[in-house]
Parts: C-alpha cells; structure tokens; sequence
C-alpha cells in the first residue's frame, strides 16, 4: 500500500535578520522552512528551479528590497501563484497598498505574534494543499493574482491572453453547453471584432490546448469538450465565500479570504473580464466587513486594515 503521508509544506522565508530568520523556524516547526538572509540569493534559487508552497518576506534589506524580489516572480510564471506573505516594521498605509497592490496574500507588521503569523501562514497553505491533492490528471486553474493553467504536471502555454480569455469565458459555461458566437464576441471585446479575429483566436486556443481538450463549433455556439476533473480558483472562492458568509465563522471567513489571491485576470479587460473581477471584488468586501464585524483583538485589526488596503488598490 502507498503511504498517504506527505511531505510537510515547505515555506521559503527571506530576511536579513538572523535573529527574525531564527523565531520564524520555531514558529513554523510544522513546515521545511528554507531561509536566505538576501533576496538576490533568493530568487537566484528560484530562478534554478526551487519551489516552495509559500514565501515570507522582508521588505527593507540591502541591495534589493522585498517589494522588487515580489515584482520580479509575478513576472515568473513558475512561481507566479505561489503564496506571498510580507513581514516588515513598514506600517505606513502606502507601504501596506504597496505590498497589496503587487498581489500579496497578507501584509503582517512587526512585532507579531506567533499565534497571528501561523493563522496567516495556514490559511494559506490550506488551499496549496487542496491543489496539491487533486487527482494527477486534473485541470488546476489559477486566474486570481495571475495566470496558470495545468493538466496534472503539464503546463498549457498560450501565445495570447485574448485566447486564456476566451478559454475560461468557455469554461464558465462550460455546464451550460457554450456560449453563442454573437455573445463572444461582445463579452471578449468593448468593440466587436471585424473579418476573422474571432476564428484566429479559436485557432490558438486549440493550440494551447494541445488535445488535452477541445473547442467545438457548430457555427453558432462554441463550447468546451473532453474535460476530466477540473479545480478553478474562482468557483473555489465563491463557493467558499457563500459559505463562509452563511456561517458568519471567523475561521471559515478567514479561510475564504485566503482563496482570493488578487484580481482575476490581471492585465486583461473586456466587458465579462471587468463582470467577473467586479463580483469577486464585491465578495471579498463583503468577507472583509464580515470579519471585522465577527472578530476582535488582532484578528479584527488585520481584517480593518487589509479592507483599507483593497479600497484604495487602484
């Protein structure tokens, strides 16, 4: 018989303090934590092919800072949906937008406490391992705070976004049998394509797909086909967000807040694109008034300022 046990989550944790470097270990004794005193050495590492669950960082250290270290992942596909926590001395509200504006799970000030800094770092985690249990042929799906879609192992590659658009605007209804060709092209575009835009992009979403699935047309609708098990990270977190809204729990909210990683689709618009990350926005609003309504002490806190933050995020 296999043994079901795995590996414990692996947090990458960055700062130029020995002493910081030291409490985070013994605070998070239930994970690998692998540390570097300097951001350089640790995307370096990153860049060779290391991959943790989450990332812990400073932001004040010498030669890079955390808000650049951050900057550059995103712009890494490999690593780009990892989760990223700050911990800083940094307290200043344009910090904190900062931090949340490059797409940081959480923004946590020093001094901390331990019992603070393993809430943030467990929620997180929570949802790395839902994606790391799923069933090795499944789809994973991340499209909130970045884009990445893979089949078991194998990453799906895409020459446009205009074509990762259409692809999930396909999934989405995917239950409903497709979307109609005219709705396509008004939901892909503020202006409606001309001549054969709309075919060239079918074409490259194909590519993408590589036969792992298909797109079919019968002139009217087009619709998604041959998919096995599928976890998106939007349906997640607004199933999530229902439920957590219904209990009115402090945990489950928490827990749903930590499925929303940033906004859906970065980069792209469109009029469904906008619809979309408006409604998850609204959502996450509401968890937010819903913590801070449902708590007190620290928690409450960290829920009143990360509201402040996502409202002033242009």
């Amino acid at each position: 018989m296999a043994d079901a046990r795995r590996d414990p989550p692996h947090v990458l944790a960055i700062d130029d303090d020995d002493t910081n470097l030291r409490l985070l270990r013994s605070v998070l004794s239930a994970c690998r934590v692998t540390t570097f005193e300097g951001p350089e050495e640790a995307l370096a590492a990153l860049r060779g092919g290391l991959r943790p669950d989450l990332i812990v960082c400073d932001v004040t250290m010498p030669g890079m800072t955390g808000f650049e270290l951050h900057g550059e992942l995103r712009a890494m596909p490999a690593v780009q949906g990892v989760p990223f926590v700050y911990l800083t001395a940094l307290d200043a509200p344009t910090d904190r937008r900062h931090g949340m504006g490059l797409g940081a799970d959480d923004y946590l000030t020093k001094p901390y406490t331990p019992a603070e800094l393993r809430e943030a770092i467990f929620s997180r985690l929570a949802r790395v391992e839902g994606l790391r249990s799923a069933p090795d042929g499944a789809w994973r799906i991340v499209s909130l705070g970045g884009f990445d879609v893979r089949v078991g192992e194998t990453r799906m590659h895409w020459e446009s976004r205009r074509s990762a658009e259409l692809f999930l605007l396909l999934l989405e209804a995917y239950e409903a049998g497709g979307v109609p060709v005219r709705e396509v092209r008004q939901e892909l575009w503020w202006h409606p394509p001309e001549g054969n835009q709309l075919h060239a992009l079918v074409s490259r979403l194909r590519k993408a797909l590589a036969g792992a699935a298909h797109v079919d047309s019968d002139g009217e609708v087009l619709a998604l086909s041959g998919f096995s098990e599928v976890h998106w990270d939007v349906p997640t977190f607004e199933r999530a967000a229902r439920e957590a809204l219904a209990s009115g729990r402090p945990d489950a909210l928490e827990g749903a807040l930590a499925a929303y990683r940033g906004p859906f689709l970065k980069g792209s618009d469109g009029p469904w694109v906008e619809r979309v990350r408006a409604r998850l926005e609204e959502a996450t609003v509401a968890l937010l008034d819903a913590t801070i309504e449902a708590s007190d002490g620290a928690r409450r806190e960290r829920a009143r300022r990360r509201l402040e933050a996502f409202l002033d995020e242009p």
